[in-house]
């Protein structure tokens, strides 16, 4: 899918640039009613006369920039007031990708469905292409999306440490997921036990949930820190306060026992 040049705003009604293009077309409307209004200035009289002279002229580019953002821009809708937790199900639903806070740390999520989402976040994050996302489910039984098969043993152990912050790596040889597994044929899922994410889970389905950091950085402990790191190539922040959790932990039973990864 082509890259539109302008997004909609998440809140109001309106666009802002979603790519170089976009930004060019921006800097040429502004150089554009700046060098018309110097222009007009030499030839007015006065303030006033200068503004009448001026604002025909301002309301025709401002009219041909919408003209460009709706045809090359996200279609726009009305989300003024709109609920948060509404607002989340759409840019999720849509493919976008949000910072929310998980039940952890505040993580930057989207749907582990969706190849080209889970790509974006890769990119945004500067993360190691080999490193695979941990995926956060709803129930048990999601694992079923994934080609997961348990045995007994995995299967007590599922039971003894979900839900809970415990995530946990399993088998997934399937070529189908190779954007999740990265060619390590596993996958680490997790099944929280904070009830709101559980309802979207539950709603939207599987949702990768690495932390809101780029590689290397320290974890975002708030919506401020979140923005700094990603601006406006996040769809939603959902603001949860300040949160100073630690990751997961991550155990493996890729053979039916359990070996600690990471504490």
């Amino acid at each position: 899918m082509k890259k539109p040049w302008f997004k909609a705003k998440r809140y109001g009604f309106g666009w802002y640039p979603a790519s170089l293009t976009g930004w060019l077309v921006l800097f040429f409307y502004v150089a554009a009613n700046v060098s018309l209004f110097i222009l007009v200035d030499q030839y007015s009289h006065s303030a006033g006369d200068t503004l009448i002279r001026f604002a025909p002229r301002f309301l025709v580019f401002t009219a041909l920039l919408y003209v460009v953002c709706y045809f090359t821009g996200e279609k726009l809708s009305w989300r003024w007031g709109e609920d948060g937790e509404i607002v989340l199900e759409k840019v999720l639903r849509a493919g976008g990708i949000a910072v929310m806070p998980t039940d952890t740390t505040y993580g930057i999520v989207g749907s582990a469905l969706n190849v080209s989402t889970v790509n974006e976040i890769y990119r945004l994050r500067r993360r190691d292409l080999d490193k695979p996302f941990i995926v956060l489910i709803a129930q048990k039984a999601d694992l079923r999306k994934f080609g997961a098969r348990l045995s007994p043993a995995q299967t007590r152990i599922l039971n003894h440490v979900w839900p809970g912050q415990v995530s946990v790596i399993l088998s997934c040889p399937s070529e189908r997921f190779s954007y999740l597994h990265r060619g390590k044929k596993t996958i680490a899922f997790r099944l929280p036990q904070k009830p709101g994410l559980r309802r979207l889970l539950a709603e939207i389905g599987p949702l990768v949930a690495p932390s809101a950091n780029p590689q290397g950085h320290p974890i975002a402990k708030n919506i401020s820190e979140a923005r700094a790191y990603f601006g406006h190539n996040v769809d939603f922040y959902q603001d949860g306060g300040e949160i100073d959790n630690k990751p997961s932990r991550l155990i493996d039973i890729t053979d039916g026992t359990e070996k600690v990864v990471r504490l």
